[in-house]
């Protein structure tokens, strides 16, 4: 049996999706439903759950632990990386960084690559102490919680995901305009990832699996409803090498001392 996690998708989303992945594999699919990410990490590290949907951010930090490997990268409009930023309200007299020292800052959590993680790092390759610059910190579990955090006032700035055609708060609140104020590094979209312990042959039975759904019609729903993806591609070799990099960067400025 094998069981694939995802965190977010219901599993009436899920259901139809292993149940034809199983017809592909040969295999019984079931899937799991973690609440965190720290839920999900310790599923892979009890051998609970052989794949999962997951945050590149959460692979590399899980994977101090328990081996894993990228096996497919989320595609959406053509690509597969993406940016986070630092944004406020439209109508706040905040125009640069370097104002927003003492403010109130939403995150998403301490494992978001685009809703914590670049941010921070983003700070202190900018010579800035991201564990003093801020007034306040709060989490508030979801990039569109952070856009309302900061579109009701609650907070001064936040940070989320930008893509070619998108970003956090014109998904969440298009109507309430926003200002970024910066961009960071490129950061790798969503992956499927496999237990590092199962053999090679495994993943790629299970990855030649999601590819050939994402041929169908129905399957292309599927993913869509399962991983908000419009496709999947073979993770190409080095993509997280940047992850690396800012996870070991985040060490060295002690942004990491919780996980």
């Amino acid at each position: 049996m094998i069981t694939l996690a995802v965190i977010g998708a219901t599993p009436d989303a899920l259901a139809p999706l292993c149940r034809e992945l199983g017809k592909l594999v040969r295999d019984e699919v079931t899937s799991a439903h973690p609440t965190t990410y720290a839920e999900l990490a310790s599923a892979f590290e009890k051998d609970q759950v052989q794949y999962a949907w997951m945050s590149p951010a959460l692979l590399v930090l899980t994977d101090e632990n328990t081996r894993l490997a990228p096996l497919l990268s989320s595609v959406r409009n053509d690509q597969i990386e993406y940016r986070a930023g630092l944004f406020v309200s439209a109508t706040s007299p905040y125009l640069a960084l370097e104002q927003l020292r003492g403010t109130r800052v939403a995150w998403v959590a301490t494992t978001s690559a685009a809703g914590y993680l670049f941010p921070r790092v983003h700070l202190a390759t900018r010579g800035i102490e991201p564990t003093t610059f801020f007034g306040e910190e709060m989490f508030v579990g979801s990039h569109a919680e952070v856009v309302r955090a900061v579109a009701e006032g609650r907070a001064d700035c936040g940070a989320t995901y930008i893509t070619a055609r998108g970003s956090g708060f014109l998904d969440a609140m298009p109507d309430h305009p926003m200002r970024v104020l910066e961009h960071t590094r490129p950061i790798p979209n969503d992956v499927i990832a496999g237990h590092g312990l199962l053999p090679k042959p495994d993943h790629r039975v299970f990855s030649n699996a999601i590819l050939t759904l994402a041929e169908r019609e129905d399957g292309r729903a599927m993913l869509r409803a399962a991983f908000h993806a419009d496709r999947f591609t073979i993770t190409p070799r080095n993509a997280l090498r940047p992850l690396w990099e800012h996870v070991r960067l985040a060490r060295k400025h002690g942004l990491l001392p919780h996980l």
